[in-house]
């Protein structure tokens, strides 16, 4: 396994790989990996002969200096788990071999003003800035993004069709903990108390998701999200809603739909989909 940080080498290494024919996979991340996040790499690994991950903590998709700054950071535990599930590449650059001018960031267009978007402004903003930067650094086949950020997913989808047509994004499901809730570097932030009641929260939710009819409008089960979980009188959320999962509006059938949920636990800010 190879630790790269600079950008000139690893477009050396990644040239001899396409050199020797082979196809590469690409794993975006910010580091603090989980389950979750080997899932992506197994996928990675099935379909291609090579495996790149990056951990670049991206400052610029962070509303706040505090989050940024109190996000989750271990270099020695993320080698060990890369080595572990046999990624060939770890790309670990600077904010400075990123962003060397530090020009301003892209302006997201895509499914603006709702779920996120709405709520962490210019956070998706920086999003596509850092992957406009990655993409055009690790040229590769394919890349992997899991479906727990739905709405992050759609935008990237959206991004690559237009700017990368070459790259293949391929979406993976949620890796999802023995007591439902997903695999999340956010988790860690929890108390003990904390985590028992998301997970309550989650399965409430689960079992909610399930109660409907296929045939429900989403407007319509949308009226009953909003009772469930304003009758939760002491759960902070930011949205609680039902989506068409194509498209993102309130639109449609509840059997084309997610219901989409950022919800507080203390400070921590938590995010899930579940498929109706």
């Amino acid at each position: 396994m190879l630790i790269i940080k600079d950008i000139s080498h690893l477009k050396l290494y990644l040239k001899a790989y396409r050199d020797k024919g082979h196809s590469i996979g690409y794993v975006p991340t910010m580091g603090a990996l989980h389950q979750g996040h080997a899932k992506l790499i197994k996928q990675s690994r099935d379909h291609n002969q090579k495996t790149v991950i990056s951990t670049f903590v991206n400052e610029k998709q962070f509303n706040k200096k505090e989050d940024f700054n109190n996000y989750p950071r271990n270099k020695g535990k993320d080698y060990d788990f890369c080595d572990l599930h046999n990624v060939d590449v770890i790309f670990e650059p600077s904010s400075e071999e990123i962003y060397p001018d530090n020009k301003s960031k892209l302006i997201n267009t895509y499914f603006q003003n709702i779920l996120c978007d709405q709520f962490r402004p210019g956070h998706f903003d920086g999003v596509i800035t850092v992957l406009n930067k990655l993409f055009s650094i690790i040229e590769v086949n394919k890349v992997y993004f899991g479906q727990k950020d739905f709405q992050q997913l759609k935008i990237v989808e959206k991004f690559i069709e237009e700017k990368f047509p070459n790259l293949q994004l391929v979406p993976v499901s949620t890796e999802r903990q023995e007591e439902g809730i997903a695999y999340s570097s956010r988790n860690e932030n929890l108390s003990k108390k904390q985590l028992q009641e998301f997970i309550n929260f989650h399965n409430s939710v689960v079992q909610f998701t399930k109660s409907f009819d296929r045939q429900t409008q989403i407007k319509e089960a949308n009226t009953l999200a909003k009772n469930f979980i304003t009758n939760l009188v002491d759960q902070e959320f930011d949205y609680f809603e039902f989506r068409n999962a194509n498209s993102l509006e309130i639109e449609g059938k509840i059997s084309e739909a997610r219901l989409f949920y950022a919800i507080y636990k203390g400070q921590t800010r938590l995010i899930d989909n579940i498929e109706a």
